[in-house]
């Protein structure tokens, strides 16, 4: 299975000499393991003169220049294009994390607007393994760059200095590690939980012991987004809703608080939630820590008539951003605001979420017998029917 990492900087600039810079991180152990194929570098832009005017160079987190295009190399026209280098395994630098500097030149004094500059990472690893029908599926063990093994491409890049370290408790070998400050793995959104009536979230944590509410996994970017997975102090929570500042009398909510089910920092603890809109209030959602059903304290909000599907925000605009370890604020639009709330203070690692899927007692058995177990619980052979479903076969 070959995958693609998208690092890009399409914040825009125009001038004669143009510099802009793609900072790459979460790759290098796949670098190590010799898991990257290729690297593609792209560049949009416009002339509005001459493409032949113009040249473009990149240099790599080295030093070593790699060239796009000379002066004269490129055919005569003007407008809008998009050139592409590919580097092969051969020619990469020491270290592909870094800083990529894309320089564009008009050596003939005009002046050029550079849209965006992107690196492309590809991976193709037989260490991707089958799945159990996840949307999402992150792993820093079975995959330390921020990889959505799942197959739906839905990857999460490193954000303020977020790493992945190594661990190797409860089976695992590495992990994501968040400073409590600002560290999140993050990236664009995910619809495919939008209005089902079930849904399930899995994953695992060791804490530091700090107080205060810490994201384990989210889809949600605050004004707007469906569900979050977090701890505060000893607690466990599951909350969903489309809106989360906090939910009011106009908000359809769902949030399930369980006591004293995480009290010891620096262990390792396995989390999962499951929701089922179908059935009673008492059995709607439901956490369970170390693979064992916990119970809690159910808060609806019944004033939209009941929560009986995933929640989701019906604005136009871009979807909220999944998150490990932390929520990216957006706009009720869904731009960007630059904050980072309810950061996480540790460790997280195989964090996965199924849309249209209820857990069962030998699934929830099965992820919490150890970090990054894959393929699906032992008396199951599951494989994919169509996305987002499975079907297992009796062994």
């Amino acid at each position: 299975m070959t995958q693609t990492l998208t690092y890009k900087n399409d914040t825009g600039a125009t001038g004669t000499y143009i510099q802009q810079d793609v900072d790459l991180d979460g790759v290098s152990l796949l670098q190590s393991a010799g898991d990257i194929t290729s690297v593609v570098l792209k560049i949009t832009w416009n002339a509005p003169y001459d493409w032949q005017h113009s040249e473009c160079y990149v240099n790599d987190p080295d030093g070593s220049t790699h060239y796009m295009f000379t002066a004269g190399s490129l055919p005569f026209g003007s407008g809008v294009r998009t050139d592409t280098l590919t580097i092969a395994s051969g020619s990469f630098p020491s270290s592909i994390d870094g800083v990529w500097e894309f320089y564009l030149d008009d050596q003939m004094g005009g002046s050029n607007t550079l849209t965006e500059v992107i690196v492309e990472v590809l991976v193709t690893s037989a260490n991707m393994p089958a799945t159990y029908g996840e949307s999402l599926w992150w792993n820093g063990e079975a995959y330390p760059g921020g990889i959505d093994l799942s197959g739906y491409a839905g990857h999460i890049y490193p954000q303020n200095g977020a790493t992945i370290v190594a661990d190797s408790g409860s089976g695992g070998s590495y992990a994501y590690s968040f400073d409590g400050v600002d560290d999140v793995w993050s990236d664009g959104g995910n619809a495919s939980f939008d209005n089902n009536s079930t849904m399930s979230v899995s994953a695992w944590l060791k804490h530091n012991g700090t107080s205060g509410q810490q994201m384990i996994v989210c889809n949600h970017g605050g004004y707007k987004g469906n569900w979050q997975l977090y701890r505060s102090g000893h607690k466990l929570f599951m909350y969903m809703a489309h809106f989360s500042y906090p939910a009011t009398n106009s908000i359809a909510s769902l949030t399930l608080e369980v006591s004293n089910v995480l009290p010891t920092a620096a262990t390792w603890y396995h989390v999962a939630a499951v929701f089922d809109g179908s059935l009673t209030m008492a059995d709607r959602l439901k956490l369970y820590v170390d693979g064992s059903q916990v119970a809690g304290t159910t808060v609806p909000n019944w004033s939209l008539g009941g929560l009986t599907a995933v929640p989701y925000a019906t604005i136009i605009g871009s979807l909220p951003p999944q998150a490990i370890g932390g929520m990216v604020e957006v706009s009720v639009l869904g731009t960007p605001s630059g904050n980072i709330y309810f950061p996480f203070d540790g460790l997280v690692d195989d964090a996965r979420a199924w849309p249209n899927t209820v857990l069962t007692a030998d699934d929830l058995t099965w992820l919490a017998s150890a970090r990054g177990v894959a393929g699906g619980p032992p008396d199951w052979l599951p494989y994919f029917a169509q996305p987002q479903t499975f079907i297992g076969l009796g062994r």
